[in-house]
């Protein structure tokens, strides 16, 4: 991927902007990168002691009322954290809120040790959950002002791998922590330790957008659609008023949102329980489990970074074609983990890579989508409400219903319904298709002679004068 460097001049630029320019957005998606992946490892490390709280005796309803009450913290908290994104320094925002989620990480650690008091670990994970809710939407934010948007596709790419860093990590600190130390709260204790010091290094690095480095402001090239959008989000009020008027008109955004929430509850209806799964129906250790659950995270990588570059360079910038290919594949990785043999777990281990590999895809493509659409003045707050559907609706579907249909019928009738929202992702995506088949692109649109267009061949580059 060529992030490093732009491959020409941005509009408006000296080379030795360009030069400044290039050094300062790698080192702002290096620190965005790294400080959601300390998010995320105070997000899912609950996760990791699932089992030790089963085998205390709690059942899979009131597991996956915790893991949901998180999931719907965040949500709500991506709507509202993206509106706050908009309008405050993400410098000071993402590394604040993550000191304080790694607090309330801490805090899981004594109440688990002593009283195991239900109330103590619901209040303990809304305020955990509502504190992660701005790390999206302040990513977003930030790629949205350093990267054009033939670019976004490999930024948001390596940007995800965040989600598998942070994620994937969680297995080996957790049989480290319990290696080092004799009590399993130590799963919660190690991530939270590594997610306070990384705050402190991305609050040193963030930067919120070139004017604040005495960069010019970067000239986008966009759809034509898109550039009207801009135009009436520069006319609209700002905040909800605005958005409201520019944003929830667009029918595309309202089809993400409930794709959103269909990729979220087959993401972390497979993951959250992963190392129930596996040492129930599996018969497997807690070792093998943790590293079921990295392989899931881990595989993601390369699925992530593949569609990513697909999308921008073989499908010029479209996400619909890539997404439903992969959410089809999903479906079929999906029907060999759950029909695996209960005596073969490398079987289930490979099936877990395999929707990792793929199911991330879908995650990040979808972003991107948003991304695109979305007029850059509202980016935080778009994606903030496609966060809010994906979990308040998926991931809480995921952890909350999900937990109650396996109590209920098993893991058969969890498998039918992952596989069911699964399908409805597929016939969202071929509705999209459509839509982006029906838009006119730049390419297409008539062009008066002597009138001028950005090249969409070449990037953020000087214009070109369209011979008629």
């Amino acid at each position: 991927m060529r992030l490093k460097k732009t491959p020409e001049i941005p509009v408006g630029y000296t080379r030795t902007q360009a030069n400044e320019y290039s050094r300062i957005r790698l080192q702002v998606l290096i620190s965005v990168f790294l400080c959601y992946s300390a998010y995320y490892l105070v997000r899912k490390d609950f996760v990791l002691v699932v089992p030790d709280l089963a085998a205390e005796g709690w059942s899979k309803q009131y597991l996956g009322l915790v893991m949901a009450v998180m999931t719907v913290s965040y949500g709500l908290s991506n709507l509202f954290m993206g509106f706050l994104a908009d309008k405050v320094s993400i410098r000071r925002l993402m590394p604040v809120c993550l000191v304080v989620s790694a607090c309330a990480s801490l805090g899981l650690v004594w109440v688990t040790a002593t009283s195991c008091s239900l109330i103590l670990i619901l209040i303990l994970m809304f305020i955990n959950g509502w504190m992660q809710g701005v790390g999206w939407p302040s990513s977003a934010k930030a790629i949205a002002h350093w990267f054009q948007k033939e670019e976004r596709g490999r930024a948001t790419s390596f940007w995800n791998l965040s989600n598998n860093l942070g994620a994937g990590l969680l297995g080996p600190l957790a049989i480290l922590a319990v290696a080092v130390c004799s009590w399993w709260q130590c799963k919660l204790l190690f991530p939270a330790v590594l997610a306070l010091t990384t705050a402190f290094v991305c609050w040193r690095w963030i930067r919120d957008r070139p004017e604040d480095c005495g960069l010019p402001p970067l000239q986008d090239t966009q759809e034509a659609n898109h550039t009207e959008h801009e135009e009436e989000a520069d006319k609209a009020e700002s905040g909800l008023r605005g958005f409201v008027a520019c944003c929830l008109k667009l029918p595309e955004l309202w089809l993400l949102a409930i794709l959103n929430v269909c990729v979220y509850f087959i993401r972390f209806g497979v993951i959250d329980w992963v190392p129930l799964y596996m040492i129930e129906k599996c018969g497997v250790s807690f070792e093998i489990a943790s590293w079921a659950f990295t392989t899931f995270e881990f595989a993601a990588i390369p699925g992530t970074l593949l569609c990513g570059y697909v999308s921008d360079k073989l499908f010029k910038g479209r996400r619909v074609p890539v997404n439903l290919l992969n959410m089809s594949l999903v479906l079929l990785a999906l029907l060999g983990y759950w029909q695996c043999s209960d005596e073969h777990w490398i079987v289930p281990i490979l099936m877990l890579g395999i929707i990792g590999f793929l199911i991330y895809g879908c995650v990040v493509l979808l972003h991107v989508h948003i991304i695109d659409i979305a007029p850059r003045r509202y980016v935080a707050a778009c994606v903030g409400f496609c966060g809010l559907f994906g979990y308040l609706f998926g991931a809480s579907g995921a952890n909350l219903v999900l937990g109650g249909v396996i109590d209920s019928w098993g893991w058969d009738g969890g498998f039918q319904l992952i596989t069911s929202i699964g399908i409805v992702a597929v016939l969202i995506l071929l509705l999209l298709w459509q839509m982006d088949n029906n838009r006119i692109r730049p390419d297409e649109q008539p062009v008066d002679k002597g009138k001028t267009e950005p090249s969409l061949n070449n990037g953020p580059v000087a214009e070109r004068v369209i011979q008629v």
